[in-house]
């Protein structure tokens, strides 16, 4: 498959994606940031899947395929990656401000 026919065949199916989780669910999402964001493609995912709907879970698995995306627990969103990523960042600068004193003489 060529790459023009994969990125159509993604499309297709996103789309198809955005109408029966809007009738479902009442959510809309963005099919081109889908398209580009492998992060946002499994939010969406987990969107989906949320439904229980059966024909939502059909085009979820397509998607999957065309975008080799891995199951639901392998995968970690980039917000939660950037909630890991602050927390890290907190204890680091915690650690280094513990006995630092500043003073000013102005």
């Amino acid at each position: 498959m060529n790459i023009t026919a994969k990125k159509d065949d993604i499309f297709s199916v996103a789309t198809l994606l955005y109408a029966r989780l809007r009738k479902v669910n009442s959510r809309v999402i963005d099919v081109m940031y889908l398209m580009q964001d492998r992060s946002y493609a499994h939010h969406v995912v987990t969107l989906a899947l949320e439904t229980k709907d059966a024909e939502l879970a059909s085009y979820v698995e397509r998607l999957r395929v065309l975008l080799d995306l891995q199951e639901d627990h392998d995968l970690i969103n980039g917000e939660d990656q950037q909630i890991l990523l602050s927390k890290e960042n907190k204890t680091n600068k915690k650690a280094l401000d513990e006995g630092h004193v500043s003073f000013s003489l102005f």
